[in-house]
Parts: structure tokens; sequence; C-alpha cells
């Protein structure tokens, strides 16, 4: 890895604090958006466009250069070539084509070149974000080379008729809210911010959001505490520990439940901050309710409230990780209709998305399982349908529905967690040891007895009770 500026204080303090070096960097430079922000509200607010994006640029490099050192100059790169591809062949399908293969490629081969297990951090942490942006900046310029009666709505609402600037994309890419960690947002949403269109409506200058970037700020500080303290309690090595190994099998479901839980928490902690900073600086604006109050939510990434309220593992993911989830949605799985099954575009798409993250086989295993996961989950749902057990039990005053969440919410939390054993782990020496001292429960389970439980035995029998319901009701209308 590049050697970094030399700052002997964030070194000290990351031993202090317990965390690694680049992490430590990392979240100091996420904190440093709210400064960045207030500079630019008070300085570059309404002033002429490529004033904002090359104020967006230096900023961000100079924060990049603080993490990654020189190889922060990997992102400029890519940005430059893709400029070069979009002016020369403008929003043509071979654009989309070559712009998807030079971004991808330009991660894996980041990922390929990286000891990602000695360092946390790494110039692929951005490069990760940016390669979404970028794609996603081909296949609007794409949609907007098409006639508008071919588009859907959601199209329409990204969809350039120009190529950008340099200055524009590197503005777009850099912006200090965002190029670290995320949210993914649109490239109109970026130019209507800098072009004024989110200003307070009454003053004209900054939006009124201060307050409410100031209380995800709090409570994204709240999630990265919560994450350290339970990080010296319950770490990732425990898993592989000789104590870990010597507890039952139920008590090893219950602390890779908790653990699983309890390691999310960095990961919202980390986008409530980023989401407070592009709050502070307006981008997020998203129109308002239906009391006339401001929405701040154009950019949220994570949902915490319904991310803490989730019993099952389908609410889970709508809650977290959000516009990464819309972009997959968007770009990926909805591009690949013409497939004609839903099933092999959804795991197309989980395939990509463990692409993106990495090439280590942790990732595959993880969405792999979450495959299965939300699979047993929909066929769950069609099983007990017809039977009723769930709607009779949760008629039962008071704790009818609270007992029917606890189990679901333990389930979820208990499948989600034992899938991000690879997901945090890696590789495949490393969780396959975690798996084998729960006797690969998920796996034989979800993957191997569940499908052939439904196929062979449910399937069948859901249709054979649905036939005599739909025959009766056949003969009525008649």
């Amino acid at each position: 890895m590049e050697e970094l500026p030399d700052l002997g204080y964030v070194e000290r303090l990351a031993a202090t604090l317990g965390a690694s070096e680049s992490a430590l960097r990392l979240l100091i430079s996420l904190f440093a958006g709210y400064p960045l922000a207030v500079i630019h509200r008070l300085v570059f607010y309404g002033q002429a466009p490529n004033v904002q994006h090359l104020f967006f640029t230096l900023a961000s490099l100079a924060i990049g250069y603080f993490n990654f050192g020189w190889e922060i100059a990997h992102s400029f790169i890519n940005i430059v070539l893709c400029h070069v591809l979009m002016r020369s062949l403008g929003g043509s399908l071979l654009c989309i084509v070559l712009a998807f293969t030079l971004n991808v490629m330009y991660l894996l081969v980041g990922y390929y070149s990286v000891d990602t297990f000695n360092v946390t951090v790494c110039w692929t942490t951005p490069q990760c974000v940016l390669t979404l942006r970028l794609t996603a900046l081909a296949f609007n310029l794409y949609d907007g080379s098409k006639n508008e009666d071919e588009l859907s709505a959601e199209q329409k609402e990204t969809a350039l008729k120009d190529v950008p600037s340099l200055l524009e994309m590197t503005g777009f890419s850099y912006f200090f809210g965002a190029f670290l960690t995320g949210p993914q947002f649109s490239f109109k949403r970026y130019m209507n911010f800098v072009n004024g269109a989110y200003s307070d409506s009454i003053t004209g200058g900054p939006p009124r959001s201060v307050m409410p970037a100031l209380q995800r700020l709090m409570a994204g500080v709240l999630y990265t505490l919560v994450y350290q303290v339970s990080d010296l309690i319950i770490p990732d090595s425990f898993l592989l520990s000789q104590s870990f190994a010597d507890m039952t099998i139920i008590t090893k479901c219950l602390v890779i439940t908790l653990w699983g839980k309890l390691m999310l928490s960095k990961y919202v902690g980390c986008w409530l901050i980023t989401e407070g900073v592009c709050i502070m600086a307006g981008l997020t604006y998203n129109g308002r309710d239906e009391n006339g109050n401001c929405l701040w939510n154009g950019c949220a990434n994570i949902h915490a409230v319904e991310f803490e309220k989730a019993s099952t593992c389908q609410e889970y993911i709508q809650a977290f990780n959000v516009n990464t989830n819309k972009w997959m949605a968007k770009y990926i799985f909805k591009r690949l209709k013409w497939l004609g099954n839903r099933h092999i575009s959804q795991f197309a798409t989980l395939f990509f998305l463990a692409l993106w993250h990495g090439l280590h086989s942790g990732y595959y295993n993880n969405f792999a399982l979450e495959f299965f996961v939300v699979k047993f989950e929909r066929d769950m749902a069609l099983v007990l349908a017809p039977v009723g057990l769930i709607h009779k039990f949760r008629s039962i005053p008071a704790l009818g529905p609270s007992i029917i969440w606890l189990v679901k919410k333990l389930y979820a939390q208990f499948a989600l967690s034992y899938a991000l054993v690879s997901f945090s782990l890696f590789n495949y020496d490393r969780y396959l040891k975690v798996y084998a001292e729960v006797y690969y429960v998920g796996h034989l389970f979800l993957v191997l007895l569940w499908p052939l439980l439904f196929a062979l035995v449910l399937s069948p029998m859901i249709r054979k009770s649905s036939k005599p319901r739909d025959t009766k009701e056949a003969k009525k209308t008649e």
C-alpha cells in the first residue's frame, strides 16, 4: 500500500481506541465532511457551478490523499478515461458496454492488487462507489439518446441529453459527502443542487437543513460507539476462537445472531454520518410532506427505524444500503428483463453485487445465501397463507402479534448473521471453520432441505388445495 502522510497522532489514537489506522482515517474523513459543508454553505453556496465543482474536487482529493496517499490518483484516472469514452461515443450502447467493462475491470484489478486481509480500508473503498456512479452516468446518457416514450418514469428522472464536462464529472464524483462510502445519487440531482434548485424558498440561500443533519450525525455517532464497544467484546476473531468452539450449538447460534446485529452497526453509523453531511450541504432535499415539512431523505442509505423494526430478511434488505440496492435494481435487475426469468435476473444481480464487493469467496457465499433466505420467506408465505394459523395467532390480544414478531425477528437476524459470517471473514478457510461449528445448519436447511421439500411436497400440496377453491369460485361466477 502507498505510504501515507506521516501523522503519528492518527496511529497513536488508533492504538488507543483499538481500531485500525486505516479505519480511523476513514472515520476522521467522514466527520471532516461537516466543516466542509459549513464552508460550502458560507462561502461557495450560490457561486457559479464550476466554482463549486472545483471546491468539491479539491476538498475530496485532499481527503483521499490523507487516506490513501497518491493512490487516490486511480479514481481521477478512471474519471478521465470515462469522460473520453463518453465524449467519443456519446449515449450509444457501445459506450455503456465499454464504460461498464472499464469501471468494473479497473475495480477488480484494484482488488486483486491489494491485500485486503491486512488493510481494512484502501483506495478501492471509494473506487467501488465511483464504479457505480460512472456506470450509471453511461446508462443515463444512453437513456437520454432514446425517445421519451421508450423510457420508464424512473429512467426519465435521470436521463441525460448532453455529456458532462470533465469538471462537472469530477465535482459529481468527488462530492465530499459521498465519495468515500456513498450514498449514490444521480447526476441530475447533483446539478440541481449546484444550480440552487434546493435553496431556501424565502432567503434564496442555503436550505434550513442544519438540525436534520445534526440529528443524523448524533445517530451515526451512537451506532459507531455501539460497534466500537461491541467489537471489543465480540470481535470477528472470537468466532474463530477456542472459547466459541467450546460452546453448545444453541449458544453458538445465539452468539452469531448477536455478533451479526452488532457488526452491522458500523455500516449504519457510517451511512448516517455521511447522510448528515449531504443534508447539511443541501443535496438531499426531497420535497415536502403532507404537512408542508421539508423532506431530507433524498440520499438516505439506511432507514434506521425500519431497519430496527424489521422482522424479515426482505425488510432488512429494503432498509439497508438503500441507494446501492436501488442502483442494482435499476441498472442491473430491470435491464435484464429480456432474460424472461425473474430468478435468473435476481441471481445475476446478486452475483454482480458480490463481484462489486470484491474477489473473496465469502462475498459470493453471503449473497448466494441471501438469495435462498429471501426465497424461503416467499415460499413460507405461500405455505402459511391457506392455513391461516398466523392470522388466528395474531388475533390473540396483546401477546399474539408480539410473539410472532419476536420469532420472525430472531429467525431473520440469525439468517442474515449466518450469511454475514462469510462476508466478514472473507476467505473460505476462516468462515468454513465457523460454519462447521454449527454443522452448516443454514446451508443444509436453506440450500438443500427446504428447496427439495418445497418442490417435491409443499408446492404440489398448495396447488392441490387451491384447485377446489378455484373451481367453486368459477361455478359461482357462472
